[in-house]
């Protein structure tokens, strides 16, 4: 059943590329912890978890003018919780389980690796470093980059440049709505990790590959592989 589903697709992948956060990182209570604490402090109080977790897999701007309705309000929010993430993931964030297996397979097979985020680059690569992951990883994309973030096709078509593969060379493994349709508007491959809070809150999704764990992908890869 899943090779008929692969087959009606995509192409055989070149190249595979990652969300990072709830998706390579565990992160999501301290982004939300960041996002909540942040908001209190420009006066928005009462968003839930769930309020947020909806919004989670757009670019931060786009999050924070939801919550504030002013861009100048926005853009003090979104520094505010960056200053307070900043303080929080590299001592509690984590690698999911199989993540660095899941890294290690696509080295392992030839695929090329990136990462497309809605973080900063030099966020990006700082977690990337912080984790001893740099070394499986060909190019980021992050939304400084881009005048457009998910769920706009942008950042995944400009990480199928960098890396020098077609869009439909390229598959993307996300936890969130947005990284799916950011997948299929950019027509990559959209492999979807639903163990994630964000994943479950946003169970509404268009037509995808749907893992229970990054446990799964390697042999997901390996199948990708070969067709």
């Amino acid at each position: 059943m899943l090779e008929g589903r692969l087959q009606n697709l995509f192409k055989p992948v070149r190249a595979v590329g990652f969300d990072l956060d709830g998706t390579l990182v565990d992160n999501t209570r301290q982004l939300l912890d960041a996002w909540k604490q942040a908001l209190t402090e420009v006066g928005v109080r009462n968003v839930t978890d769930g309020d947020l977790l909806a919004q989670f897999g757009k670019p931060t701007t786009t999050i924070a003018l939801h919550f504030t309705g002013s861009w100048e309000k926005a853009l003090k929010l979104v520094k505010l919780k960056d200053e307070i993430y900043d303080g929080l993931w590299p001592r509690h964030s984590k690698l999911y389980p199989g993540a660095l297996e899941a890294l290690r397979e696509v080295k392992r097979l030839g695929l090329l690796c990136g990462v497309a985020s809605s973080n900063r680059v030099e966020r990006i690569r700082r977690i990337l470093n912080h984790f001893n992951l740099q070394r499986y990883v060909d190019g980021v994309v992050g939304y400084d980059e881009v005048s457009r973030g998910k769920p706009h096709p942008e950042m995944l078509l400009k990480l199928a440049g960098k890396l020098r593969v077609k869009s439909l060379e390229l598959a993307y493994v996300g936890d969130s709505l947005y990284d799916v349709v950011a997948s299929r508007r950019a027509g990559v491959l959209p492999v979807m990790v639903m163990g994630s809070p964000v994943s479950k809150i946003q169970v509404s999704l268009p037509r995808c590959l749907r893992l229970k764990s990054l446990r799964e992908l390697p042999n997901l890869l390996r199948k990708l592989k070969g067709f």
